[in-house]
């Protein structure tokens, strides 16, 4: 099994609301090449150029499996034309009849319906080999995670937005869900098979007994216009997270 971050979500946001850089990640299985989730549309040259970095064509895609149906997670599905597109059946039933989320894309379901490659699964299960969807409702009803569990790593969930960052690995608290007493309660299951979690907007996390370890840091740059008179100037912010550890909490 391989997988690769293809672009790593941003654990920030501004007083006005989310930065929404959400995590991308690649699963090679078998034959199936699965991207798990497709990122916002700001992110889709580099989502190609990553790929095309480890030798992967959009049109080899065979499999897109949605975490759940936010715009800064499902925007690029149409970039890759010859893939399956895995969602779970309660993400699409709330998405269809509770109108009021704000981040979802209302207009895109139909377009998704129309490729005919949507398949709705309703329970967890093996979809590649090594590859399980787990379904990990709160954010959104029909959250959904994916277990890879292969001799050659340690066992790695990807989540979505059911854990969005290390904070709420940590703690079990989270920011935003419709329901955070379920989602607390879906991180408690993560926690509990999850040597390595990828979450929707921070970096690689190593669980550990006591901890929740950040692989790497986190760094993203903001590209800045210089003023009217002299846009060939760029000024540049640079948005830097360390490497850090936060001590877990128990999880009622």
């Amino acid at each position: 099994m391989k997988m690769e971050v293809v672009v790593q979500g941003f654990p920030g946001k501004t007083a006005s609301g989310s930065l929404s850089w959400s995590s991308v990640i690649y699963v090679e299985s078998g034959d199936e090449k699965i991207l798990f989730d497709t990122g916002g549309p700001s992110k889709r040259n580099p989502i190609r150029s990553h790929l095309q970095k480890i030798g992967v064509n959009a049109n080899e895609i065979t499999m897109l499996v949605f975490s759940h149906f936010h715009d800064d997670h499902v925007r690029n599905y149409d970039y890759f034309p010859n893939a399956r597109i895995i969602m779970h059946a309660k993400e699409a039933e709330w998405i269809q009849t509770e109108p009021s989320d704000f981040a979802v894309p209302q207009f895109l379901y139909p377009a998704v319906q129309k490729t005919g490659r949507l398949e709705l699964v309703t329970e967890d299960g093996e979809i590649a080999p090594g590859v399980e969807t787990l379904l990990v409702p709160g954010h959104t009803p029909g959250s959904m995670a994916l277990v890879l569990r292969d001799s050659d790593m340690p066992v790695t969930v990807l989540t979505g937005d059911a854990v969005k960052n290390i904070a709420e690995l940590a703690t079990g608290k989270v920011a935003k869900a419709l329901d955070p007493t379920l989602n607390a309660q879906s991180i408690k299951k993560i926690r509990d098979i999850a040597e390595v979690v990828v979450p929707g907007h921070d970096r690689m996390l190593k669980v550990t007994e006591d901890r929740i370890i950040a692989l790497t840091a986190a760094h993203e740059t903001i590209i800045l216009p210089a003023g009217v008179a002299n846009t060939d100037s760029p000024r540049y912010l640079e948005l830097v997270i360390e490497q850090t550890w936060l001590q877990k909490e128990e999880i009622l």
